[in-house]
């Protein structure tokens, strides 16, 4: 067993579903949110992104495979029939991405040929944000809590309108930063009194107190410290900063999206420590506040808008279980594995860690032909990796040697009937990859995948196949001076 100490309770457990990729039909959400709710979620946190019905001035920036209205409002009545709060969380600053890709935005990126970060100083980035916002939030009419994002703005002062602000106001780029957030969570305070934004805190943790005190964001946000490993790696004067200016706080943990930019599978024991251990440090920390309001745990679809996607939410469904109990109940025991494991029906029991995983598993729960699918997935992707780094391969059947047709049958054969052999079971992991996938995730994200992960390792074992295939068919055997004539 493992626990820590105790401490006021945090009220608010907070699921993240990360839209930018991979986003769930309905249908999926309808399995697991009651799930979700029993496990002891308190609300949702729902990244939009690309995924909002945007309309009118910014309609591009919503994607051609956006929820529609209609879809919203039954994401948000199924939330509400479990009680569970919903805080919207879009964009602002940095990783705006899926907006600022379209050409109609490039005149308030920062830096112009990089899509990322808006110009905190161009007249109609504050238009364009809260034109989003208002869209948002007029769908979200009981909503307590906005999140702005405003994390990693890589680029800050850089482009000549923010240049030109800086010298002639002596601000520095911290200030300029503080300045656009003070911007946006000051436009939802004035319209929309009853909502607190909140703002993730990683802009913050190498401020000065004294920017900290003088950014005026004291009282108007709530930060939002995330950190998803297990050993600690946050300023050590961060919470007493912190706690200088802003009298409540929330902390970040992770059940997905965080061990790996192209990880399939979720690895449970690295995020169950991650929340044991944001445990010990509110216990150490925490009472520097006035509250602690909760965990946001979430789930990162891609690391950003062009990244690849990571492990499914399917994927993930255990170590949300297990996440969301050990936050529930401060603790991390057998028991509660046990029970985890009995209520997701995995046979023999499930693995905390499934790429160290070497017995046979199954499973059933919603979205578990997923799961099924992507151990299919991992174990032959290893077994690709150790057949194209094999000395086999590089010493008998490499482009050298087989440019000059000096090969051996002998060797090449077997390389063949292997390569061929991993080929039928890449196609067959193939189909069972697509027809877990289909009813779970719209077409576009289905060949999305296959065509990132799996088509790209068929195309290279089809091509060992015929070039062996050629080559065997044309042997003729030349002496070592013969193909270093060929050279000369």
């Amino acid at each position: 067993m493992t626990t820590v100490g105790k401490m006021a309770s945090m009220t608010q457990r907070l699921v993240h579903l990360d839209l930018k990729g991979a986003a769930p039909k309905l249908s999926y959400l309808e399995e697991i949110i009651p799930l979700i709710q029993q496990w002891g979620a308190t609300g949702l946190i729902i990244e939009y992104e690309d995924m909002f019905p945007y309309h009118g001035d910014i309609s591009e920036v919503a994607s051609s495979q956006a929820y529609s209205v209609e879809e919203v409002r039954k994401l948000l009545n199924m939330a509400e029939r479990y009680n569970l709060e919903v805080m919207p969380l879009v964009q602002t600053f940095g990783h705006l991405e899926f907006a600022l890709k379209h050409e109609t935005f490039a005149k308030i990126r920062e830096i112009p040929h990089y899509p990322t970060t808006l110009c905190p100083c161009h007249p109609d980035s504050v238009t364009m944000v809260t034109t989003m916002l208002d869209q948002v939030l007029e769908m979200h009419p009981k909503t307590k809590w906005f999140h702005i994002g405003c994390d990693e703005v890589y680029h800050l002062g850089k482009c000549d309108l923010c240049r030109r602000k800086m010298a002639d106001e002596n601000l520095t780029a911290q200030q300029l930063f503080f300045g656009h957030v003070k911007a946006v969570a000051t436009y939802i305070k004035t319209h929309y009194p009853t909502i607190t934004p909140i703002v993730w805190d990683d802009m913050f943790r190498f401020a000065q107190v004294k920017d900290l005190k003088t950014s005026g964001l004291g009282g108007l946000v709530e930060p939002m410290i995330w950190h998803y490993l297990s050993s600690f790696l946050l300023p050590e004067n961060l919470f007493d900063n912190l706690s200088t200016v802003f009298p409540d706080i929330w902390v970040a943990s992770a059940f997905k999206g965080a061990t790996g930019v192209c990880a399939s599978m979720t690895n449970i024991s690295f995020h169950v420590e991650n929340h044991l251990s944001w445990l010990r440090l509110i216990d150490e920390k925490g009472s520097k506040f006035n509250s602690v309001r909760g965990f946001a745990i979430t789930g990162w679809q891609r690391y950003d808008h062009f990244a690849v996607m990571c492990e499914l939410l399917p994927v993930a469904i255990p170590s949300l279980a297990m996440c969301l109990s050990v936050a529930k109940q401060r603790v991390f025991t057998q028991d509660m594995h046990m029970h985890i494991s009995n209520q997701l029906e995995f046979k023999p029991g499930l693995p905390l860690n499934p790429y160290q995983c070497h017995v046979p598993t199954e499973c059933r729960y919603p979205g578990s032909a997923v799961y099924a699918a992507m151990v299919d997935w991992i174990q032959i992707q290893a077994k690709c990796e150790q057949f194209l780094q094999s000395d086999t391969l590089c010493s008998w059947m490499n482009d050298y040697n087989i440019e000059r047709g000096f090969v051996n049958p002998m060797h090449i054969e077997p390389i063949v009937t292997e390569a061929t052999n991993i080929l039928a079971r890449l196609c067959e992991v193939q189909i069972k990859v697509q027809k877990s996938m289909e009813p779970i995730f719209a077409d576009d994200t289905v060949t999305e995948w296959i065509q990132t992960y799996l088509e790209p390792k068929s195309k290279r074992f089809s091509d060992i196949v015929e070039k062996g295939q050629k080559v065997l068919g044309r042997v003729n055997f030349k002496s070592y001076e013969e193909k270093m004539s060929q050279d000369t």
